[in-house]
């Protein structure tokens, strides 16, 4: 997943839409190999948390982070996006092709909602893989996330498309 370049292009797009400031507390939420943790760290994020359910995951972007988590700027946990070990506030989330995978995402989304400082943004990424996916599938995908934004009460949608193949989109709400 690290070594693939158009998941090293789709994590830095995601994370340059976040506009992360110094001082920001970014939750990632399905981390993978830690590409975006890395990005948000650069980017100079106070403090970078994440989650993900797998722990081959978590020991690869351990060891992708491994400066960062030392200097204390990182902190990463091995759990489910329904039992967040990290309270917030967060001034952003990012979660990248993960929202599929979440038990009822949109009382998850409100959870998230709630944990968000005032001013907060939320980026929700999809790249639809299944078989024979088209410009047209990650329109639809985006939809799908639009409504489940504003069902949990975020505002301020707005929707930005990358151009792999398929091509990437990303909604961004506050």
């Amino acid at each position: 997943m690290a070594h693939r370049p158009s998941n090293r292009q789709r994590s830095r797009w995601a994370v340059s839409l976040l506009e992360v400031r110094p001082g920001d507390e970014v939750l990632e939420i399905g981390f993978g190999p830690g590409l975006a943790i890395a990005e948000l760290a650069r980017a100079g994020a106070g403090h970078v948390y994440g989650i993900d359910h797998s722990g081959v995951m978590l020991r690869h972007a351990a060891k992708r982070n491994a400066a960062a988590i030392r200097a204390r700027r990182v902190t990463l946990a091995e759990a489910s996006v329904d039992r967040l070990p990290f309270d917030g506030p967060f001034t952003a989330v990012l979660a990248v092709n993960s929202l599929g995978f979440w038990p009822e995402p949109a009382q998850r989304l409100t959870e998230l909602r709630r944990r968000l400082a005032p001013g907060g943004r939320l980026a929700v990424v999809s790249q639809p893989r299944c078989p024979g996916a088209t410009a047209a599938t990650t329109r639809d995908a985006a939809r799908k996330i639009e409504d489940l934004l504003r069902g949990a009460g975020f505002t301020e949608l707005r929707t930005e498309t990358f151009p792999l193949d398929p091509p990437v989109a990303c909604v961004l709400a506050s």
